[in-house]
């Protein structure tokens, strides 16, 4: 029986071993970490020792980091923070996460939108000639690499041009760690948001990453946890989890053999549906974009119809974010882009990972390609 095959990394990529192991070693202590007893001291210091551990990784001061239940808490206290703090003007790029965009829209309803083209990449041309005719201190919110179609954004160019006019930069850096080099993000942002799943590790653990000066503002009550920066009793197995898995996806030397499998798995898929598949799009090939990331578009076929047709053929995409509450809807991203309605709502993501294989890629394009022949889909005679 051939196995299934799991092109949806961008959503959540499987459990790394040893995250997995450090997870089972951390159940057994038990304790809570607030506790002062001998049990929760022995929480504390696994507690302790994994943000000591992501501090190393994320090149930054363990004072730094607040360790949160996910990306989308982590992202709601920085937007809460810098409203806190008084920044202001706002500017928000077109295609920010749902976790950031409707709740950033809620706080700054008339927050500006940094426009986009045709690859989802930011007009930072126009963003620059914003900030110099502001007064105030403006809010920035980038993320780092799009969750839907790859786009690398250029955060050192934008971090220079905000922090010259004493602004601040808030990054959703979730789809960077593990998949582009620490190096080349650490220290760009004011605020900085990283999650465990998407890199190997399990769900219900996120960090933020918090430049000095910068305020992490908790407004829930609850036992002031993380120095006073969230509320509630910290994940312990799940934070050792990410802990581990951050050491193993992260150095630099794994962050290399993570693009060259990716790269090649996705070059073979890109390239075998280009030849058979005439109508075919590739949304942000034009642009620097994540190694792993193929965001396709077929114009009337609709990304609903493309996600369950690869399902029943034993292979998992997405259409759009994994985090619509499992709805498939059209992709504001792409509309934000330039897109058609149509084209935006026949949107599909393939994203490969650590456990791909190079193979996967032209095997999806088969299992594509013979889904789009069954959907009628005019293909080439050069397709087999």
């Amino acid at each position: 029986m051939t196995s299934r095959l799991y092109a949806d990394h961008n959503a959540t990529t499987p459990l790394r071993p040893e995250a997995r192991a450090a997870m089972l070693e951390a159940l057994d202590v038990g304790g809570n970490p607030s506790s002062v007893h001998g049990e929760g001291r022995r929480a504390k210091r696994l507690l302790e020792d994994a943000r000591e551990s992501l501090a190393k990784v994320l090149e930054c001061q363990a004072e730094a980091i607040t360790l949160t239940s996910g990306a989308t808490e982590a992202l709601h206290l920085c937007l809460e923070s810098a409203k806190a703090m008084g920044f202001g003007p706002v500017f928000i790029s077109a295609v920010e996460h749902d976790a950031v965009w409707t709740y950033a829209a809620r706080l700054w309803p008339e927050a500006q939108i940094i426009p986009v083209n045709r690859g989802g990449l930011v007009d930072v041309a126009w963003l620059s000639g914003e900030l110099d005719n502001q007064r105030g201190q403006p809010l920035v919110i980038v993320q780092g690499a799009n969750n839907e179609v790859g786009t690398l954004q250029p955060l050192n160019l934008i971090s220079t041009k905000v922090r010259a006019v004493g602004g601040a930069l808030l990054c959703d850096g979730v789809q960077l760690l593990g998949k582009v080099s620490v190096g080349q993000f650490a220290g760009l942002a004011d605020w900085l948001v990283v999650s465990s799943h998407k890199i190997g590790g399990p769900g219900g653990a996120g960090a933020l990453i918090s430049a000095p000066g910068i305020d992490v503002v908790n407004h829930r009550s609850g036992g002031g946890q993380e120095r006073g920066g969230r509320s509630g009793t910290e994940n312990i197995a799940a934070i050792a989890g990410f802990a581990a898995a951050a050491r193993a996806a992260c150095g630099d030397d794994a962050v290399l053999d993570f693009q060259r499998l990716t790269s090649e798995a996705r070059h073979g898929f890109e390239l075998a549906v280009a030849t058979a598949l005439p109508e075919v799009e590739f949304v942000g090939h034009q642009v620097r974009r994540l190694a792993n990331t193929s965001c396709i578009v077929v114009e009337g076929w609709e990304g609903a119809a493309q996600v369950m047709a690869l399902d029943l053929a034993g292979a998992a995409i997405s259409a759009g974010s994994a985090c619509s509450s499992g709805k498939v809807k059209m992709s504001r991203v792409l509309k934000a882009a330039g897109f058609s309605d149509l084209a935006a709502t026949s949107a599909i993501r393939a994203s490969f990972g650590w456990s791909s294989q190079v193979e996967d890629g032209a095997r999806l394009a088969d299992l594509y390609l013979k889904a789009a022949a069954r959907a009628g889909r005019p293909l080439s005679s050069q397709a087999a």
